[in-house]
């Protein structure tokens, strides 16, 4: 069953995504340019669909990690949402990617799908949201700044081809 979110009086439907959904996922990746050539300096892996379902911080299971698909009302996959449950401490949520189609920003949606992520999360026994933000994505940072989130640290890491300072952020939900 899909869960339903109303944004502007537009419905979208948010469902846990399996392997069979890899080429849906690696389409909206395509369609999201500018997100890949900011974070890893070139454009999406024809693998990038394939990572975001599988891939893993260290020391976690796939039993960790939820992958949530947005659709619109035509069914076409819209957003993406990479969520691991206790990393790096227990009921501390980790949210790897809220990744949105540039046609669908601006609109209200990642601000509703936030307020999902939340609710999830409080569900299943978490009380912290972690995110890490690359430095030059400014558009994240005044997003997630304004969602209430705090920064704790920063440390570099590379995506891609590109180095980066990514803030780490916390929310106490």
């Amino acid at each position: 069953m899909d869960d339903v979110i109303t944004v502007n009086g537009n419905r979208f439907f948010i469902r846990l995504l399996k392997p069979d959904d890899e080429n849906l996922i690696q389409e909206l990746c395509e369609r999201c340019p500018d997100y890949f050539m900011i974070i890893e300096g070139k454009m999406p892996e024809k693998s990038a669909g394939h990572e975001i379902l599988f891939d893993l911080p260290p020391g976690k299971k796939l039993s960790d990690k939820f992958v949530f698909g947005v659709f619109n009302i035509s069914n076409i996959l819209v957003a993406v949402i990479d969520l691991v449950r206790d990393y790096k401490v227990a009921e501390e949520w980790i949210l790897g990617l809220l990744l949105i189609d540039p046609n669908e920003r601006g609109n209200g949606l990642g601000r509703h799908i936030h307020e999902y992520i939340k609710d999830f999360i409080r569900k299943h026994n978490g009380n912290r949201l972690r995110i890490g933000v690359a430095e030059e994505n400014t558009l994240a940072m005044k997003f997630w700044t304004k969602a209430g989130y705090a920064v704790t640290d920063t440390v570099k890491a590379t995506y891609g081809i590109k180095e980066h300072n990514v803030i780490v952020m916390n929310l106490s939900l």
